[in-house]
C-alpha cells in the first residue's frame, strides 16, 4: 500500500477538515476552450468537456469523454474528471487522470484512473487505479490498483494489487496480491499473494503464498504456503506447507508439510511430515505417521514403514520389536 499511497499523495492536495462538518464538492471547471471544428471535432484548446481529435488544456475540469489526442499542462480539479472517458492518447506534465483511460497513457508524475485504464500505461512515478490496470504497464516508482492488474507490468518499486495479478509482472522491491497471482512474477524481495499464486514466481527473499502455490516456485530464504506446495519448488532455507507438497522439492535445510509430502523430496538438513509418498533424501528423516517409499539419510525415523530405509540409523515403528532399530538398512514390505 506504500506505493498507493505515494501515488495518491503525488495527485490529491491536502485539505485542512479541522473545522468542516459537511463534505465540500469543488468546482469542476466550465467547458471554455477556443474550438477549431465543428460538432466537437477538431482542435480544441481549453477545458472542452467533450471533443473528438487534438484537445489541449492547462487544467482538466469536468471533462466527460475524449477521444484523440489529449494533452494537459496540470494535474486535473479536485474530482473533476471522476467520470472522464479518454480514448486515444493521453499525455499530462503532470499525468492523465480521468474515470476511464483507454489507450496510451502517459504522465510524467504518473497516471490515475478512478475506474480502470486498459493500453499502455507509462508513470514516470506512479500508476494507480481504483479499478483495474491492464495492457504494458510500467510506473518508474511502482504500480497499485484496487481492481486486479493484467498484462506486463514493470513497477520502479513494487508492484500491488487487491484483485489479483495475472501476466508477466516484476517489481524490484515486492510484488503483492490480496487476490490470485498467476504467470510470471519477479519480486526483488518478495512475492506474496493473498490467494493461490500459480505459474513461474521468483523473490528474492522469499515466496508466501495463502492458497495453492503451483509451478515453478524459488525463494532463496523460503517457500512458505498455507495451503498446497506442486510442482518444481526450491529454497536456500526452507520449503514449508500447511497443506500437500508435492513434485520436486529441494531445501538447504528443511522440507516440511503439515498433511503429506509427495514426489521427490531433497534437503540439506531435515524432512518431516505425517505423510511420504515416494523419495526423500536428507540428514534426517522424520516421517511421523505413514511412509511409503524410499527415505535416504543418516537418520530415518518412520512410525508406520510400507518401504525401504537407507542410513546410518533407521527406525520402523510397525516392525517386530527386535527390528524396529537397524543400521544401514531397514524394510516393511
Amino acid at each position: 500500500m506504500f506505493i498507493l499511497l505515494a501515488a495518491v499523495v503525488a495527485f490529491v492536495p491536502l485539505q485542512d477538515s479541522a473545522h468542516t462538518t459537511t463534505p465540500v464538492q469543488p468546482a469542476v471547471g466550465s467547458s471554455v476552450a477556443l474550438n477549431l471544428g465543428i460538432i466537437h471535432t477538431g482542435v480544441s484548446l481549453g477545458n472542452s468537456h467533450r471533443w473528438n481529435g487534438f484537445r489541449i488544456n492547462l487544467r482538466d475540469g469536468g471533462v466527460r469523454k475524449v477521444n484523440g489526442i489529449s494533452v494537459s499542462l496540470w494535474k486535473a480539479k479536485q474530482n473533476g474528471n471522476r467520470d472522464a472517458s479518454f480514448n486515444g492518447m493521453s499525455v499530462g506534465l503532470v499525468g492523465p487522470e480521468g474515470g476511464r483511460l483507454r489507450g496510451l497513457n502517459i504522465g510524467v508524475v504518473g497516471v490515475l484512473a478512478n475506474h480502470d485504464m486498459v493500453g499502455v500505461n507509462i508513470g514516470g512515478g506512479a500508476l494507480v487505479s481504483e479499478g483495474s490496470i491492464g495492457g504494458l504497464n510500467i510506473g518508474a516508482l511502482g504500480t497499485a490498483s484496487l481492481g486486479r492488474t493484467t498484462g506486463i507490468t514493470i513497477g520502479g518499486l513494487g508492484v500491488y494489487s487487491r484483485g489479483g495479478i495475472h501476466g508477466a509482472t516484476a517489481g524490484p522491491l515486492a510484488v503483492i496480491s490480496e487476490g490470485d497471482v498467476a504467470g510470471l512474477t519477479l519480486g526483488g524481495l518478495g512475492v506474496a499473494s493473498g490467494g493461490a499464486l500459480k505459474g513461474v514466481s521468483v523473490g528474492g527473499l522469499g515466496i508466501y503464498a495463502k492458497g495453492k502455490i503451483a509451478g515453478i516456485t524459488i525463494g532463496p530464504l523460503g517457500v512458505v504456503g498455507r495451503d498446497q506446495i506442486l510442482g518444481l519448488n526450491i529454497s536456500a532455507i526452507t520449503v514449508s506447507g500447511r497443506g500437500r507438497v508435492g513434485g520436486l522439492t529441494v531445501a538447504g535445510l528443511v522440507v516440511s508439510s503439515a498433511e503429506v509430502i509427495e514426489g521427490i523430496a531433497v534437503s540439506g538438513y531435515r524432512i518431516e511430515t505425517p505423510k511420504l509418498l515416494g523419495f526423500a533424501v536428507a540428514p534426517y528423516n522424520r516421517i511421523r505417521g505413514e511412509q511409503r517409499g524410499i527415505t535416504i539419510g543418516v537418520l530415518n525415523h518412520a512410525n508406520a514403514l510400507h518401504g525401504l530405509q537407507i542410513g546410518l540409523i533407521n527406525h520402523a515403528g510397525n516392525n517386530p520389536a527386535g527390528l524396529r532399530w537397524l543400521p544401514l538398512l531397514n524394510f516393511h514390505p
